[in-house]
């Protein structure tokens, strides 16, 4: 028998991380495509620009880190079209683009590149988009309004887009009016369909939930995750309803409004940043859903979910470590009662 030596890992499986971003890059260009019908070209702009601060960011990072650039490496690509994706359309170029780079040349490479990240680069770059310029970020404009490409942003205390003497009125989500104590206006069947202010891909509830159905079939997304998320998020909804009206609607209200589903697809299920071990990813969803919904009721903020991700990013080694010593705890209990049943057959 003739042996040849192969370099690791010698064990192989047919899903590559390339295969697992092709995957979201296919459904963020559906998500781009809705943008585009809903608030036209400037929203495709808006992905363009984040997503080439996003790539030239992580080239300069891997040639200042003396790597050589792997163009099979779409992780930037994912990183930069997730972030363009939670903002409104029209947020600035500016703004963006700082977040795009932020991403990628603070909270990607210092950590080790693509697959060492402690965090999840997006939802670091929307939270520091989201400090820098709050009016801007949580500022949106209607469906179907039309944009110019080059204007001025919303400004403190201006819920106004202007380009010349063309104005765009902005408007709040439907999130923030939960949080001053109010009930949204907007029907649920508008919510479903994404015809209300708000992100430029996650108002659409009827795609997200399709996009995550296809992720879950691919086996890019496991489905104890964001299935715990979003139960725990909607247990914290009903013992602590914000609508005084009816519990099952601020449930729906609470759980279409906002970057909370969009999160559960895109920003949690991140293979680097989750668990291991499906009981370890169930603890971290429902830790995570807490979290958001504390954030949400307390924050400074109507939607901070993406704080609350990065917050559990940082406890998730510790949930993996404990998670990894009860199991094998079970399995050495599981074997001292074999032996012992061993024995008293004996």
């Amino acid at each position: 028998m003739k042996l040849h030596a192969r370099t690791a890992p010698h064990i192989r499986h047919p899903e590559s991380s390339r295969t697992l971003m092709s995957d979201a890059i296919i459904l963020l260009l559906v998500l781009c495509v809705l943008a585009f019908l809903y608030y036209g070209l400037r929203a495709l702009l808006v992905c363009a620009v984040s997503v080439l601060a996003a790539v030239a960011a992580d080239l300069v990072c891997v040639l200042l880190r003396g790597r050589r650039p792997n163009p099979r490496d779409l992780s930037a690509v994912v990183t930069g079209l997730v972030i363009a994706l939670m903002m409104p359309a029209t947020i600035s170029f500016t703004a963006v683009a700082t977040a795009a780079v932020f991403a990628i040349a603070i909270v990607k490479h210092p950590f080790g590149g693509t697959g060492s990240n402690l965090f999840n680069p997006a939802a670091a770059g929307f939270s520091f988009a989201a400090i820098c310029w709050p009016v801007q970020v949580f500022s949106y404009p209607l469906p179907f309004d039309r944009i110019p490409l080059w204007g001025q942003a919303a400004s403190s205390g201006q819920l106004v887009y202007q380009a010349g003497e063309m104005s765009v009125r902005l408007y709040q989500n439907p999130v923030f009016v939960l949080k001053v104590g109010g009930i949204p206006t907007n029907s649920l069947s508008e919510m479903l369909l994404g015809n209300y202010p708000g992100p430029m891909g996650a108002t659409n509830i009827l795609v997200l939930l399709a996009c995550l159905c296809y992720l879950i079939y691919r086996g890019t997304v496991r489905w104890q995750l964001p299935i715990s998320f979003l139960a725990s998020c909607a247990a914290v909804v009903l013992l602590f309803p914000r609508e005084s009206t009816d519990r099952i609607q601020s449930l729906l209200y609470e759980l279409m409004s906002g970057l909370l589903l969009f999160a559960a697809v895109f920003l949690l299920s991140d293979p680097v940043t989750r668990p291991k071990r499906d009981s370890a990813l169930i603890v971290y969803g429902i830790f995570a859903g807490i979290i958001t919904m504390f954030c949400r009721y307390s924050g400074g903020f109507e939607e901070s979910v993406t704080f609350a991700i990065l917050l559990a990013n940082a406890v998730m080694p510790a949930i993996d470590r404990h998670d990894e010593e009860l199991h094998r705890l079970l399995r050495r209990k599981r074997l001292e009662f074999g032996k012992l049943k061993k024995t008293q057959k004996a």
